[in-house]
């Protein structure tokens, strides 16, 4: 079963999703989309329902000035996104009942996902997917080097996407700042819960041969890290084998 549902962050802006419901669970996952998209993306939807399939409540939401949910995409920030996971954790326990949380992140939602997690005891285990290392350095994973000169010269750029919503939306120099303000190594050096670090080895946004090896490294244990052979940034012509890591490391006490 699924449900719509709303609730509000820490600036009172309303934030908008899925729960998806089986009909019973003892563990809940929330999942982090990427960017720039939102919760009725591509990869949000098949992961939601094929967790919801395996016996997870599961909720899938737009982060503050994404689609869907409230705020204006100039003003998006990695540090927003990483707040507003609190308050999704929030809407869930005050709505439903389970023994433990997980957290998902893929692509961007990864990075929130590792910068946030270490800060929030109700979180269980962490599965980072498609993962930079270094936010510094991996800032040309994301804009070209025109849309960098416009945050210099100009104070925003031009996002280039295939979402109509997106294309050519105006996104603030902010954003770009926080790539060199943001730190995910020390972050994910403060969990020391169970994580599990997936890649495709065929990724064309992060390359599997740098960022999720350096991440893993620089984790504790217990850690995990699987590279998915051939598999791109979103595992789409790999799903079972994908599916089939992340259900086994849920499942696992």
């Amino acid at each position: 079963m699924q449900k719509q549902v709303s609730f509000k962050n820490g600036k009172g802006l309303t934030l908008r999703g899925m729960v998806h419901i089986p009909k019973t669970y003892d563990a809940a996952v929330v999942f982090l989309h990427g960017f720039p998209t939102h919760y009725k993306g591509t990869a949000p939807t098949r992961i939601a329902f094929s967790l919801e399939k395996a016996g997870f409540l599961t909720l899938r939401f737009s982060y503050s000035h994404c689609q869907y949910s409230d705020g204006n995409v100039e003003d998006m920030l990695m540090s927003a996104m990483v707040s507003d996971t609190k308050f999704a954790i929030d809407y869930l326990y005050k709505h439903y009942r389970f023994k433990r949380l997980i957290l998902i992140g893929q692509s961007t939602g990864a990075i929130v996902g590792a910068l946030y997690a270490w800060k929030d005891k109700r979180i269980a285990k962490l599965v980072l997917t498609g993962v930079v290392s270094k936010l510094d350095e991996a800032v040309h994973y994301d804009f070209s080097d025109r849309q960098i000169r416009d945050f210099w010269m100009k104070g925003y750029a031009r996002l280039k996407s295939d979402r109509r919503y997106y294309h050519r939306k105006k996104l603030s120099k902010k954003f770009y700042d926080e790539f060199f303000t943001l730190n995910i190594p020390a972050a994910i050096k403060k969990f020391k819960k169970p994580l599990l670090i997936m890649h495709g080895t065929a990724d064309e946004a992060v390359p599997a041969s740098k960022d999720p090896l350096e991440l893993y490294d620089f984790a504790h244990k217990p850690k995990k890290l699987v590279l998915i052979k051939g598999a791109s940034h979103s595992f789409k012509k790999h799903w079972k084998q994908y599916m089939n890591h992340l259900v086994a490391f849920i499942r696992k006490t």
